[in-house]
């Protein structure tokens, strides 16, 4: 009996927070909505030199899928199984490669920063050695 009625409580209790949390997943943040206006050309303070990393990287990043993404379609089979086995490895190796160059900043407040910078210094190598790869192909 009081174990039908502890269950029950629990039960209302997660259907009551459901009801509270939910219609704050649906509507969105507007500090999280909003890009922050940073001047990544004028950045100096850790939070916003942070960001403009972030930002950095992912575009490198893009860059680099975008090239994957031509190189993959130019080629079938099994040198195309080479290639993905290849990248696979390769993003595996960058992370390492990055954790290693910035370990002794760990903890400290510039180490996103220093990642991030490494992260982007070794993903555009990658993407010209993609894009170079390409340019011999259409030879």
């Amino acid at each position: 009996m009081y174990k039908r009625l502890f269950i029950a409580l629990i039960l209302s209790a997660i259907a009551f927070l459901l009801v509270l949390v939910i219609p704050n997943l649906a509507t969105p943040n507007t500090a999280i909505a909003q890009k922050p206006a940073i001047d990544c050309s004028k950045a100096t303070v850790t939070p916003e030199l942070k960001y403009c990393s972030q930002l950095s990287y992912a575009a490198a990043d893009k860059k680099l899928n975008q090239t994957y993404q031509k190189v993959i379609a130019n080629i079938q089979r099994e040198p195309k199984q080479l290639l993905i086995k290849a990248q696979q490895a390769w993003i595996v190796f960058r992370d390492n490669a990055c954790d290693f160059e910035v370990y002794q900043s760990r903890g400290g407040t510039g180490y996103e920063i220093f990642r991030n910078q490494c992260l982007e210094r070794l993903t555009k190598q990658r993407t010209q050695d993609l894009e170079n790869y390409l340019q011999l192909r259409t030879r």
